[in-house]
């Protein structure tokens, strides 16, 4: 049984091209996740919904409804971590501002950003899954370097020296300490996705909201236990860093997990899918932002990745931005939101209007290729077994579809919830969602496609060699490794239908209790009198405190009563614990995934239109649970879940673009008790450091 990461397309392919320039202009030093809200200007403060212990209903109506549904458009060398101390550091890598790659000095070849493949396959890790815990510690360090993941070199955050980075893995218990050294001239923060965090929500790895930045050349130790069972990720929480490549995989074991216990399997893989960018993500970003209606100029339209990623391998070869030229008319809308063809509009408190065209910077098309040799990700296993394959979606824009030829994929876990099994021939996720799938081997000894497609429904654009559908290679064990599936497009699998995530039903069954308290929040796109566009949830769109701060942190100093400030940010605040139900409604015509962080929550109600109290409507028995899920274009949902964990946790689109321009709020539990943390010294004295490596603020007034 082996695991070989690299199957070269072209032979004949050259295998170094020159570096593409940063494209979009040259790049001025910009300012990331900086400040909003509907009511514009400087000074204001953080918006706080105050709950106690009996129910209440607080309804938040958008103060402005200006450019509603602008958001994404519907269109049909090993390098490993070691508990013992090594690390396996890349310690001659300089380091980037945002948007100048030129001071990357460090080029690594494909071979050593990939690392060790038989890090994915547990029975390679020599893990033993038990209920006696210990204390794991890793020694990480995040570096930027050249590489070549696809056919076009390109800038990249690797850890360790490789990307995806290593797997975090515990037992259910044990004691993780990670030793994160920043070895890059920008701050970080690294989040430990779908991990309760209870008692230690200052060690989450939220940027502003949990800690300041890790300074450039000091070490953020993160100390925490697994107290959540399944298939996670880890990522940045800071810029668009996870898209250049900072993200890697978690699992954490416990010995009773029913996904484990209730199914039969041989051996498990873990697999990291995503889209990819062939530019790097600051340079997407300032674009995103410079042109003040989308990267193309028309309203909200995001960056189109390249191409997708299996494991690291991509067979993208090209790096395009569209032509933006804010002479483009903007798409008229009506008073719900929705696109109306012909003319152009805004929405304010005289009705439909016109809005003026706004002249601004052209800038042209671009397509740089490379001619790299791309490569296919493959793997060797053994006919006759059953693995578990934990999928993972750690992309930044799209849904991704995961499939392997002529196999059947049987459904049994979902966001580190056991779930009851369901045949699928393939499985789609949304940005942040992972899943556990089991496929046994059952076909006739060969060599059959596996399949990571991207999503196009919510792209605005494509280059004209767009990659959409990454391939790698399953062999059966004793096949020859030089032998490739046919060229055929992907096969149906007998009857099985399409997968569907209504149909997930949790395996250990656990009804809704009655909410003891609740709120109702919307979001949309709105613009700026300088037009701009930002997304705002309740007219508040989120951004950094300030220098130096962290919302935990005025938590702490502050008292629980009603009229407390707590900045610039939005928050509901829980002041006893209790089961409350968070209402979203969408005024975007986009599908968005949303995810809570410290928390797993029951779905009561997701689905098309605004949801508008009717509670005969919600699933109370046994719905499904997860921490990360869609809300769909005009569409709504009703999540229910505890507020018994103390701290600031933040919800928010994982769309990476989207978060860039405010699609934040937060949730904070038991303010009373986040007063009583023992923090580590060095977490303020590292918030002391930020305020010298400084970020523009964004000062908004909405155009109405």
């Amino acid at each position: 049984m082996s695991s070989t990461p690299l199957e070269d397309l072209s032979a004949a392919a050259s295998t170094t091209e020159p570096k593409p320039p940063v494209t979009g202009g040259e790049l001025p030093a910009v300012g990331y996740g900086t400040q909003g809200s509907a009511s514009g200007g400087k000074g204001r403060r953080r918006r706080m919904i105050i709950l106690g212990g009996l129910v209440a209903i607080v309804v938040l109506a958008l103060a402005l409804g200006l450019g509603i549904g602008l958001g994404t458009k519907k269109h049909s060398s090993s390098v490993s971590d070691s508990s013992s101390g090594s690390s396996g550091n890349d310690t001659s890598t300089t380091s980037l501002s945002p948007g100048n790659s030129s001071s990357i000095t460090t080029t690594i070849p494909l071979s050593s950003l990939l690392g060790d493949q038989s890090r994915y396959l547990l029975s390679s890790r020599n893990f033993t899954i038990t209920n006696t815990t210990t204390t794991r510690v890793y020694n990480w360090t995040i570096s930027e370097v050249w590489s070549t993941p696809g056919a076009l070199t390109k800038p990249m955050i690797v850890i360790n020296g490789i990307s995806p980075g290593p797997v975090l893995e515990a037992n259910l218990g044990d004691q993780v300490i990670v030793n994160v050294y920043n070895n890059m001239t920008n701050e970080t923060a690294v989040h430990w996705h779908g991990q309760y965090q209870r008692g230690t929500n200052f060690m989450d790895g939220t940027y502003a909201i949990t800690q300041c930045g890790i300074p450039p050349g000091e070490t953020f130790v993160y100390n925490f236990t697994a107290q959540t069972v399944g298939t996670s990720w880890w990522h940045a929480h800071r810029l668009a860093q996870y898209t250049d490549g900072l993200f890697g995989p978690i699992v954490f074991h416990a010995a009773n997990e029913t996904a484990m216990t209730a199914n039969k399997y041989d051996d498990e893989y873990t697999f990291v899918l995503n889209d990819m960018y062939n530019t790097q993500a600051s340079a997407l970003e300032w674009r995103f932002r410079a042109v003040g209606t989308g990267i193309d100029g028309q309203p909200g339209d995001e960056p189109t990745p390249d191409g997708g990623m299996i494991n690291g391998v991509s067979q993208a070869r090209c790096a395009y931005i569209p032509p933006t030229d804010l002479v483009i008319a903007e798409r008229k809308r009506s008073l719900d939101g929705r696109p109306i063809a012909g003319s152009l509009t805004k929405r304010g408190s005289s009705g439909l209007r016109q809005r003026s065209t706004t002249a601004g910077t052209y800038y042209p098309e671009t397509n740089y290729c490379g001619n790299a040799t791309t490569t296919y990700w493959n793997a060797t296993w053994v006919g006759g077994k059953t693995y578990r394959l934990r999928l993972v979606n750690a992309g930044t824009f799209v849904n991704t579809e995961f499939s392997i030829d002529n196999h059947t994929l049987t459904v049994i876990e979902a966001d580190g919830v056991s779930v009851e099994p369901l045949n699928v021939s393939s499985i789609n996720l949304a940005v942040a969602q992972r899943y556990s799938v089991l496929v046994t081997l059952n076909q006739p000894a060969g060599a059959y496609w596996i399949r990571n497609v991207l999503a196009t429904d919510q792209v605005r654009y494509t280059g004209l060699d767009f990659n959409d559908t990454t391939l790698g290679v399953l062999r059966y064990e004793g096949v020859s490794e030089t032998l490739l599936p046919a060229n055929l497009p992907a096969s149906s699998i007998g009857n099985l239908t399409a997968f569907d995530t209504t149909a997930l039903v949790p395996a250990e069954k656990q009804d809704a209790q009655l909410p003891t308290q609740s709120a109702w929040i919307q979001f949309d796109m709105q613009y700026t009198s300088n037009n701009q566009h930002f997304m705002f949830i309740n007219s508040t769109s989120w951004s950094p405190l300030g220098l130096g701060q962290a919302a935990i942190f005025d938590v702490t100093a502050s008292t629980t009563s009603a009229n407390q400030s707590l900045g610039d940010q939005f928050s509901v605040v829980n002041t006893q614990a209790g089961v409350f139900d968070l209402v979203v409604n969408s005024l975007d015509d986009g599908d968005h995934p949303f995810h809570l962080h410290g928390h797993t929550f029951q779905i009561m109600s997701q689905g098309d239109g605004r949801w508008t109290g009717d509670t005969s409507t919600l699933n109370t028995t046994n719905p499904m649970r997860r921490d990360t899920i869609v809300i769909p274009s005009y569409g709504h949902i009703v999540l229910r879940f505890a507020t018994d964990n103390p701290g600031v946790w933040a919800f928010h689109c994982h769309i990476t673009w989207h978060m860039e321009i405010g699609l934040l709020m937060t949730i904070t539990d038991l303010p009373d008790q986040i007063a009583q943390f023992n923090y580590p010294s060095f977490i303020p004295e590292q918030c002391s450091r930020d305020t010298s490596l400084g970020f523009r603020r964004r000062s908004l007034t909405i155009d109405g």
